[in-house]
């Protein structure tokens, strides 16, 4: 792959400028231009596809504790608690007196303060359910429908909207054998907290698109060295495109030349689905087509 230094010696040879010999530390205005346009450019791009290169994998596994404290009723706070190890405000709390989907709000040195105030008063045992899970540092945004429980092999239904996701917390009915999610607050959060020891899965597209040349992922160009997940000709076509719009140059012929690299680009990113002109045959297994009414005779 070609370097950032390269990509921009490259541009500055077809727009018949001086070539520099650095890039981060250049202190020419032109340089500083060309690589905050071709950081733009990058970002741009990440929103455009969902690029292979781009797409990862997240894998979580659940947490729960159980700890011993005082609840007072009419009151948000748990006292005395035999342990606070691990907790803070992506858990929820669980217990005789304790609200259902009670969220932490705040965490002391023995004591929990929840959003919801307690029914009764007690030392009881309570379990504190992790329910929201930070998203990467890297994400740009999800994969649809690839959100999973791996332990009970089932899909977790959503995304639900807000209303949806107010009705499961406040309404009548508040659980069930299925897990329900939303990605809010910069988190996914589950519904209902789920049991621990459960691993849960899900891809998203990823917006670190710079490659460091000790091959950490980067969001942005920051050494000379770096390349990009994207195409050199693309990056070039594209930065001169930008360069000549700055400079009120006509872009006529740039934008339709980057138009169809971008395109070329995406179509041999990754492989494509076939499609069929007829009805397809498929694999279908058990449905109403193969299963005769009533029961299945013995033999």
């Amino acid at each position: 792959m070609t370097t950032l230094l390269q990509i921009i010696q490259d541009t500055c040879d077809e727009l018949a400028l001086d070539r520099p010999t650095a890039v981060i530390s250049s202190n020419d205005k032109q340089v500083r231009q060309m690589l905050a346009l071709l950081n733009r450019l990058g970002r741009d791009l990440v929103k455009q596809y969902e690029w292979q290169r781009l797409d990862k994998e997240a894998l979580l596994t659940t947490v729960q504790y159980t700890y011993t404290g005082t609840l007072t009723a009419g009151s948000n706070v748990i006292t005395g608690l035999s342990s606070v190890a691990g907790l803070n405000t992506n858990f929820t709390a669980l217990g005789v007196g304790v609200m259902p989907f009670a969220q932490i709000t705040s965490v002391g040195a023995t004591t929990v303060t929840m959003d919801m105030a307690a029914t009764e008063s007690g030392t009881v045992s309570l379990e504190f359910t992790q329910n929201k899970f930070p998203l990467p540092s890297d994400w740009d945004r999800e994969v649809p429908q690839t959100e999973w429980n791996r332990t009970t092999r089932w899909p977790l239904l959503g995304p639900k909207s807000a209303q949806e996701w107010q009705t499961f917390k406040s309404g009548i009915v508040s659980a069930g054998p299925r897990q329900r999610f939303r990605i809010l607050g910069n988190s996914l959060q589950i519904n209902p907290s789920p049991p621990p020891g459960q691993m849960a899965s899900f891809e998203y597209i990823s917006n670190a698109w710079v490659i460091g040349n000790d091959g950490t992922s980067k969001t942005t160009f920051t050494a000379d060295n770096d390349t990009c997940v994207f195409p050199d000709s693309l990056m070039l076509t594209g930065l001169k495109t930008q360069w000549k719009q700055s400079k009120g140059l006509d872009v006529t012929f740039d934008v339709s030349e980057f138009r169809a690299l971008l395109e070329r680009a995406k179509s041999q990113d990754k492989s494509a689905a076939k499609l069929y002109l007829s009805q397809a045959s498929g694999n279908i297994l058990l449905t109403n087509r193969n299963l005769i009414d009533g029961s299945f005779p013995s033999q």
